[in-house]
């Protein structure tokens, strides 16, 4: 989880930088743009991380009820706050983001942003899905590309549709709502 929240912080840190680089012609800023998109997908990946809350076996075996063991509301505590930070911050820089490359794409067509937004989203949930379940990790498609790319072929087929559509709507979501939460603010 700690290593997890590490990749999840890297895009965050990276879309601090975009606005100084903003620029069409400006490869740096395209170089940079390329980083962000390839490790977005951190961020929101913390979410599946919950999953791993059933290993705290948080029930009683006779009751059925809550443990109130401290240690157990700690982790608790840390896997949502360590989520929810992720999830929060990398949606924010979603927004950000998609906004700066459609500014600098098509100056006078702001409403780019909401395909980018799209796009993006669904690009990440098919990371979310390689690094979760077919467990590959970005620098396999660095060392061996051919490998990498041959084990997402053969995993390609309904039911991975279905949960690249299930987390590109539940990014979406989140990302309305911090949306909304700006428009609030203002």
């Amino acid at each position: 989880m700690a290593f997890n929240t590490f990749l999840g912080y890297i895009p965050i840190e990276i879309s601090f930088h975009l606005p100084k680089l903003a620029d069409r012609r400006s490869l740096l800023f395209w170089i940079m743009s390329l980083m962000w998109l390839l490790f977005y997908p951190n961020a929101p990946y913390v979410l599946t991380d919950l999953f791993h809350l059933s290993w705290l076996h948080p029930h009683t075996n006779i009751s059925g009820i809550l443990k109130s063991s401290p240690t157990m509301w700690l982790i608790f505590s840390i896997m949502i706050i360590s989520a929810f930070v992720c999830v929060l911050v990398g949606s924010l820089e979603l927004l950000n983001t998609s906004s700066l490359i459609a500014q600098v794409l098509t100056p006078r067509f702001p409403q780019l942003r909401y395909f980018l937004m799209v796009v993006f989203t669904f690009c990440s949930s098919i990371g979310i899905y390689i690094g979760r379940f077919l467990r590959l990790h970005s620098v396999y498609m660095l060392i061996t590309p051919s490998w990498f790319f041959r084990q997402i072929w053969a995993a390609i087929f309904w039911q991975s549709f279905e949960f690249v559509l299930i987390l590109t709507v539940l990014q979406l979501i989140i990302c309305w709502f911090v949306h909304l939460l700006l428009v609030l603010r203002n």
